[in-house]
């Protein structure tokens, strides 16, 4: 594998958590499955070797044990991942909160709706589909958005009125 192009992936990865906060199951295990054709194990396990210092140590050396985890690709992509979260990270306070959540929102739908029509994740022939789906919850999202909530103003509690949450 190519050790330039696993790093930039890192860095975007890195960019990804650092802004929003997501972590190797959501970011970095679909993507090594369907970018670089990782098995799931392979993924899961690499993914975890990624964050060995703060969090997966134990369980990356089951992983690894079994076969799971490949070594130069995690050296490859941490480097890019620290430099990557700490660009997102910095971003963050110059974006808005709605933003955040609506990346984070249309990252999810997409990431879920590609696993959905490839469960298999052998091509990268999902793509298409689950991207078409990503823009249309996108675009609900955002029309949904545009239009101001119904709320009703609530009188402040009285001796014969009381709220429960």
């Amino acid at each position: 594998m190519n050790w330039l192009l696993l790093v930039l992936f890192g860095v975007a990865i890195g960019v990804l958590s650092g802004m929003l906060g997501i972590g190797g199951g959501v970011a970095l295990v679909p993507r090594l499955i369907l970018l670089f054709g990782f098995s799931q194990a392979e993924a899961q396990g690499t993914s975890l070797a990624v964050m060995i210092p703060p969090v997966g140590i134990f369980a990356a050396m089951v992983y690894y044990d079994h076969g799971f985890v490949r070594l130069p690709v995690v050296g490859f992509i941490s480097a890019g991942f620290m430099v990557g979260a700490f660009l997102g990270a910095k971003l963050v306070p110059h974006l808005p909160l709605e933003l955040l959540r609506m990346v984070l929102g249309i990252l999810l739908v997409y990431l879920g709706m590609t696993f959905i029509f490839n469960p298999r994740g052998t091509v990268p022939g999902a793509a298409l589909p689950a991207g078409l789906a990503m823009l249309f919850v996108a675009a609900v999202a955002w029309f949904r958005r545009r239009q101001p909530p119904d709320r009703k103003t609530l009188q402040p509690p009285t001796d014969d009125q009381e709220y429960y949450i």
